[in-house]
């Protein structure tokens, strides 16, 4: 009885998901519609529909259908006034948190300073700025739902457990178990190029024709999310992808903070970089990096005008990307590489090398068809995108409608 129980519950929370899901990217759309869209009988479409109305999920809708004359017919949409969630944005020595409603308004958002050391620090101090920032928005508080977080460093989305931190001196933190506690809510605790990848994939779901997609973030820190029909690879695992801690090459004296040498991050990093430009001007007498402070966007100036050492930075980078990622397009037949990181502001230089070089390790079968792009998305305008998978599968759907 307890079994069959259970798969009562996953029923209901898969049909609703998906009416849901349906209502989101059709909207206005008839209840007619909406069976055929969904595949659900009509006698659900409606028992559905109506839960979701009650918990003020969705609305109905008068929407004018292209050729038929009369009164408009009646469709239901999003209904998202009210509804919102916490969104938290972990960063080298400060803390964004931002109050959104789900269809992504920013309601309200504050940055604050966070020099914290040690777990107790970092979760006293973290739950002492939420407060503050409630107390200081409480005129524009409705229902919120959820708190998102996103955060670089070797974290556990499924137990929502930070393991260790880039920035901050903490070691196996339940941060999702302590703020749940704390406010009630549901965490979300993911690392941006998660965040990043679903909204490259919600927003470019009906056009985009590669279902196989690799998202590499490559900025601060090196991280990697590969989807398959807007499934991301660790969905079946649950156990989180540490691309960036792979080993580049057995560099003993490069220790990262993973515990780990010669971790690809290390290497390949925008700090990385520009530390292996200082290492290397004296070689190039002539190099434009003398006349300049040495950073990314004059290293990526200088490969614009052909300058060596820039330019070699750059092949380098590419070479010591290719492997890895090639490994990863023969394992699963990927389509797409999408990248979000400064160097694309060269990156008809960047990407040709870089295909170039993943070319050297991977078979024609999908080497031939194998495309790199941009991302234009940021982690700011990526932060709805984890509530919205939640709401998509219904895990956090159905605790909203449980009230």
């Amino acid at each position: 009885m307890v079994n069959q129980t259970g798969h009562i519950d996953q029923i209901k929370q898969l049909n609703t998901a998906i009416v849901y899901r349906v209502i989101d990217q059709h909207g206005p759309i008839s209840r007619i519609a909406l069976s055929k869209q969904s595949q659900l009988a009509p006698a659900s479409i409606t028992k559905i529909t109506r839960e979701l109305m009650d918990a003020h999920l969705i609305k109905e809708l008068e929407f004018p259908v292209l050729g038929l004359r009369g009164r408009p017919a009646v469709g239901v949409v999003i209904e998202s006034d009210g509804w919102q969630f916490l969104a938290i944005r972990i960063e080298n020595k400060k803390i964004i948190i931002s109050l959104k409603e789900i269809s992504a308004i920013t309601l309200a958002q504050t940055e604050y300073p966070f020099d914290v050391n040690g777990n107790d620090e970092f979760i006293g101090s973290l739950s002492e700025l939420i407060s503050q920032f409630f107390a200081t928005h409480q005129n524009v508080l409705e229902r919120v739902t959820a708190i998102s977080i996103l955060s670089n460093g070797i974290l556990d989305p499924y137990s929502c457990v930070i393991y260790q931190h880039i920035h901050f001196n903490i070691s196996q933190l339940a941060i999702g178990e302590y703020l749940t506690k704390q406010t009630g809510l549901p965490v979300y605790l993911h690392s941006p190029v998660d965040a990043l990848a679903l909204m490259d994939h919600f927003t470019h779901l009906a056009k985009r024709s590669a279902k196989n997609v690799i998202y590499l973030q490559l900025q601060d820190v090196v991280d990697l999310m590969a989807l398959n029909h807007g499934i991301t690879l660790d969905a079946n695992t649950q156990r989180p992808i540490l691309f960036g801690h792979v080993q580049s090459e057995l560099n003993l004296d490069e220790t990262c903070y993973c515990g780990g040498r010669g971790c690809l991050e290390t290497q390949v990093s925008m700090p990385a970089i520009v530390r292996q430009a200082n290492q290397l001007l004296a070689r190039y007498p002539d190099s434009y990096l003398h006349q300049h402070t040495i950073c990314i966007d004059n290293i990526c100036t200088g490969a614009k005008i052909n300058d060596a050492l820039c330019v070699y930075l750059i092949d380098k980078i590419a070479k010591q990307l290719a492997k890895p990622l090639a490994i990863i397009v023969n394992l699963l037949g990927t389509e797409l590489i999408l990248i979000n990181s400064p160097l694309n502001q060269i990156f008809e230089l960047f990407f040709d090398k870089l295909l170039h070089h993943i070319n050297q390790y991977t078979i024609p079968l999908y080497s031939t068809n194998l495309q790199i792009e941009k991302s234009m998305y940021t982690i700011q305008e990526s932060e709805t995108s984890l509530i919205q998978r939640a709401l998509y599968d219904g895990s956090l759907l159905l605790q909203l409608l449980q009230g």
